[in-house]
């Protein structure tokens, strides 16, 4: 790698800016949103923001304006860690778009209009920008702070009852809600995961997921630090470089959705590039084939396939696999329940009961890895709860005789792509505001690579007329990539329900016939 740093000097990183923070006033309870793809700053920001209790707020760096904007605000964020761009995205005009004073006021005194608690901007990277902290002369600044008492003090106050992170998820209705999750929940989850591992220091954990979400946090940074294990950071995932880091590196631990797998298994390299040191590798993500489970296993050599299910309220991950179960039980199901003191069962949706072995039902959860609460949205977190304490996931599964999860689809038709959670009704939403659509309706496809990828079907207002691509492309322009649709079908109108919702699985199914997706 380009980078390698010790536990011990990420210690001192983390102390260092964990007493800057105390010194610019952070303190327990307050949130501090990170902004960056998987370099080391993130890293010490997050253990600095957990020394001191303040609270994560992960933040996708896909996100636009509107999203990053929404976040921070409902976050209540008083202090953000960003870089100045990634891929190809510039992070700088957005930053300054929501917060026109950064570029008037002294660093660390921000004073935004739209965004009032937001105090700080700490940037990373070569060049410095009006109005923001270099994030190097903050770390330099908590130095010679990091052995006094006030660190100490601060640490001494954090309980495991305190709020560690609170991830956005895009909710069904488009608003993207806050996941209260608690320092508690997050190590007992990353507990079970070491057991199931069987983890030790001398593990290599290769991280492909960005560390804002749950996966290249539980499974990769937090797992590695608790173990003291080497992680290895991709910023971005790339097949080639994916396989060199394996055979080169000796990874024994990898986490990836199908799409990954097979862009490895396809890879010119691939031949060349030793994979048997992978002990354990979970797939995750979107509907995976018996075949592909059996492939993976064969070609890479792999001695243990786990595949899981999980949401980001039950704390990332609820059912997984065991060591030694065959391809077809990881290819056809999610494994059961990974924490003996916690409930999971299959609920019928309309009256509450609990449906036998093999049949269709909303999964429900209840226990410990049950999220607290969504942050500032009482209603919705009432409504996510039943009188019992039952939390209502909106995923429908069936489950066999022995436990194990098999997910047939989703109440609210969220759909995974690339290995991330898309929902429609946001997807819908945005394209409402195009001038020439009177209606619309999304659902995921299959799509090879993908797994699923969105498809629009819109109606037109009248005496309009628009193509595929101009839709696509002003989806694009201000939305996160893997949200904008891959196909757009132009419809007069949309098979209805009595009650006059869309039928989205006649669109769905129609579509997937003509365009020939279900050969894929």
């Amino acid at each position: 790698g380009k980078e390698r740093i010790t536990y011990d000097a990420l210690l001192e990183r983390a102390n260092s800016m964990a007493s800057a923070l105390l010194k610019m006033g952070v303190k327990k309870g307050d949130k501090v949103a990170i902004w960056m793809s998987n370099i080391p700053e993130w890293v010490d920001a997050h253990f600095a923001c957990v020394k001191i209790g303040a609270a994560v707020i992960p933040l996708s760096t896909r996100y636009k304006v509107q999203e990053l904007e929404y976040i921070l605000r409902q976050s209540d964020s008083t202090t953000l860690f960003m870089m100045d761009r990634f891929l190809k995205i510039d992070f700088i005009p957005m930053i300054y778009e929501i917060c026109p004073e950064l570029k008037e006021c002294k660093p660390g005194e921000l004073q935004c209009e739209k965004l009032p608690l937001l105090k700080r901007v700490i940037m990373v990277g070569e060049q410095s920008y009006p109005g923001m902290l270099d994030y190097n002369e903050v770390l330099k600044s908590g130095k010679d702070y990091a052995g006094t008492d006030e660190l100490k003090k601060a640490q001494e106050a954090v309980g495991p009852e305190d709020v560690y992170i609170i991830p956005f998820t895009s909710g069904t209705t488009g608003f993207p809600k806050g996941v209260v999750t608690t320092h508690d929940q997050y190590i007992r989850v990353v507990s079970a995961f070491s057991d199931r591992f069987q983890m030790t220091e001398k593990d290599r954990i290769l991280v492909v997921s960005p560390f804002y979400h749950n996966m290249g946090n539980m499974t990769g940074m937090t797992l590695g630090a608790c173990h003291g294990a080497c992680i290895l950071p991709m910023e971005s995932f790339d097949p080639g470089e994916a396989l060199r880091l394996i055979d080169e590196e000796k990874v024994t631990n990898f986490t990836g959705s199908p799409t990954m797998y097979i862009m490895m298994l396809d890879h010119p390299d691939f031949p060349k590039r030793d994979t048997s040191g992978i002990k354990s590798a979970i797939i995750g993500g979107a509907d995976v084939s018996p075949d592909l489970v059996r492939t993976i296993i064969e070609k890479m050599a792999i001695k243990d396939m786990i595949s899981g299910y999980g949401m980001t309220e039950n704390t990332g991950i609820s059912t997984c696999t065991r060591r030694g179960d065959p391809p077809e039980l990881v290819a056809n199901t999610c494994g059961k329940l990974m924490f003996d003191d916690c409930e999971l069962k299959i609920l019928d949706p309309e009256t509450g009961e609990e449906l036998p072995p093999g049949t269709q039902g909303e999964i429900r959860t209840r226990g410990w890895f049950v999220m607290k609460e969504y942050y500032k949205q009482p209603e919705e977190t009432a409504q996510a709860f039943d009188s019992m304490g039952w939390f209502h996931t909106s995923d429908l599964a069936t489950m066999d005789e022995n436990g194990y999860l098999k997910i047939t689809g989703r109440l609210k038709d969220m759909f995974i792509t690339g290995g991330v959670n898309a929902y429609p009704a946001e997807i819908e939403s945005f394209l409402m505001t195009h001038p020439k659509v009177a209606m619309v309706a999304v659902a995921g496809v299959p799509d090879r690579r993908m797994g699923e990828v969105a498809m629009a079907f819109i109606k037109l207002k009248e005496g309009q007329t628009a193509t595929a691509e101009e839709i696509i492309s002003f989806a694009r322009e201000k939305m996160a990539n893997y949200k904008a649709p891959k196909y757009v079908k132009f419809v007069d109108d949309f098979p209805m329900t009595a009650t006059g919702k869309i039928q989205k699985f006649v669109l769905k199914d129609a579509a997937i016939e003509e365009l020939g997706l279900n050969k894929q």
